[in-house]
């Protein structure tokens, strides 16, 4: 499964799936250490099909990124059913994501 770049007026209805986790990357487009983890995270939408991931640009989506107080990047937000069920923030390996995925499905 791809990672979506998700924008404000998608965001509600993609973070609400019944029963579905969903893994949301906070990222800005000069940030190296964004760089570094979008290839994990797209590693990781193509082993977790029952996940979904998105992007979120901060620059783009600010008020997003103020809601949800990401005060760093890149942050990883995973979420249930539209609650936050846990966060990373900074670049991670694969094998943290993956963690990260299971402690919260």
């Amino acid at each position: 499964m791809a990672v979506t770049q998700l924008k404000t007026d998608k965001f509600d209805e993609a973070i609400n799936e019944k029963g579905k986790l969903v893994v949301i990357d906070f990222f800005a487009t000069w940030c190296g250490p964004c760089k570094v983890l979008s290839p994990v995270v797209e590693q990781a939408s193509e082993e977790f099909s029952d996940v979904a991931f998105y992007k979120v640009d901060i620059d783009e989506e600010m008020e997003l990124a103020q809601k949800y107080q990401v005060m760093s990047v890149p942050t990883l937000l995973l979420l249930k059913e539209g609650e936050i069920v846990n966060k990373s923030v900074g670049s991670i390996p694969i094998e943290r994501l993956r963690d990260l995925i299971r402690e919260s499905k």
